[in-house]
């Protein structure tokens, strides 16, 4: 009888390490999308409350940068490591932050119009779309079951489309932008893998992405003329930008380490994640009950996760 492989050790280190990030970042993730519909109430323009906690998050990260560089000033010396150049790491964050910066900004203007639970689930929807990029770029092999995967994804897209179609005129405008934000994140996704920066640590790309996130958000708010600050900055005022710059801060570190693990598509996962517990959320801090276009996407985009991450 012929010998059966069995996973070592740190095979199964591995994959319980990329499972417990994966259920972090997407809570981390529907967190998010709750502060984005809360933000108005308490005198926040959401993408500006987007924007500085954006900034918050980089001074957070880039204050363990410093400390990482402090301490291990020692270690580095006479390493030969290979490192990406100066001009391409910064070719990397400008075009990282801007996909990064967009569906952002898109969620959280989007968030109050049209729902959290709405919002939530269309960060279900990167998944299949990134598999299906990664198979265009051939970075996956094609497979049948994640073929149907895809197609079920798509199906549970279309069903969200037109749940958007019974908002209210002025939300269906914002139901169709919120649509385009698993676009934008496929994207970026890919393209964070694909142009990977060569002996760049993941702190130091999740802080420069976010960095950048900031000044492209800094510039369109004022270019927009949108008001900075809330009218009144209240305790809930800060608060809330002070827990959201908090979660970015871990949110995107360990994002990045999740994608250096488990590559884009399993990275995607976090928005499945995000999907379900930012349902539950939105019903129990809004009591927003979803309707039945919204369940039949869940079940469609559910039975997508499925089939793409099967055996994976």
């Amino acid at each position: 009888m012929a010998d059966v492989a069995m996973p070592s050790s740190s095979d199964r280190s591995s994959a319980s390490h990329a499972v417990g990030l994966l259920l972090i970042v997407g809570g981390l993730l529907a967190v998010t999308t709750i502060f984005a519909k809360a933000a108005p109430r308490v005198g926040w323009s959401p993408i500006v409350l987007l924007q500085w906690a954006f900034l918050g998050s980089a001074f957070l990260q880039g204050g363990l940068l410093t400390f990482q560089h402090i301490s291990r000033r020692g270690e580095q010396r006479g390493s030969a490591q290979t490192r990406a150049s100066n001009k391409e790491l910064a070719v990397y964050l400008g075009v990282a932050g801007l996909l990064f910066a967009l569906p952002s900004a898109l969620s959280f203007a989007a968030a109050p119009h049209v729902g959290a639970g709405f919002m939530s689930l269309c960060f279900a929807f990167p998944l299949v779309l990134t598999y299906g990029f990664s198979v265009l770029l051939k970075l996956e092999q094609v497979a049948v079951l994640r073929v149907l995967g895809v197609f079920a994804g798509v199906v549970g897209g279309v069903l969200l489309a037109t749940a958007g179609q019974n908002f209210a005129p002025s939300a269906q405008g914002w139901a169709l932008a919120a649509l385009m934000v698993p676009v934008i994140l496929a994207v970026g996704n890919i393209y964070r893998t694909v142009k990977w920066p060569q002996g760049i640590s993941n702190l130091t790309l999740s802080t420069g992405m976010v960095a950048v996130g900031f000044c492209v958000l800094w510039f369109a708010t004022n270019l927009w003329g949108l008001p900075q600050y809330p009218e009144h900055l209240t305790g809930a005022a800060i608060g809330l930008l002070v827990a959201q710059s908090l979660v970015f801060a871990f949110q995107y570190v360990l994002s990045f380490q999740l994608q250096k693990l488990a590559g884009p598509v399993y990275l995607s996962q976090i928005g499945s994640v995000a999907a379900v517990l930012g349902l539950g959320l939105a019903y129990l801090v809004f009591q927003e009950v979803p309707g039945l276009l919204q369940m039949a996407a869940v079940a469609a985009i559910g039975i997508g996760i499925f089939c793409v991450s099967w055996k994976r």
